[in-house]
């Protein structure tokens, strides 16, 4: 946004056997966020994913108190498929994450 950097989005694909999984992640500054700018991101990188890698499975990680984010991914089509409790460390706490999955 005007010549500034405000936010990534990449997906990673698996190897071998679960060269059909790709790992999302996406990210937008404060300031940013609330904007459409990251599903605009994550759609476009989604629909790369497949046409490109072949992606049959899109997966991601999120922290269980990132409403927003959850709500997002949701819209988007991610299911909740695991909680994995005590995963990241943040402000001295230990925090879950979800794991969530798209099938493209």
């Amino acid at each position: 946004m005007n010549d500034k950097i405000v936010g990534h989005v990449s997906v990673e694909l698996n190897k071998y056997r679960r060269s059909h999984i790709g790992k999302l992640a996406v990210g937008i500054i404060s300031g940013y966020k609330g904007i459409g700018l990251g599903e605009y991101l994550a759609t476009e990188v989604i629909n790369l994913a497949k046409k490109e890698l072949g992606t049959k499975i899109i997966q991601l990680e999120v922290y269980v108190d990132n409403k927003s984010a959850i709500n997002l991914y949701k819209k988007l089509g991610f299911k909740k498929v695991a909680r994995l409790p005590k995963q990241i460390q943040y402000k001295g706490k230990l925090i879950d994450k979800f794991i969530m999955i798209k099938y493209t």
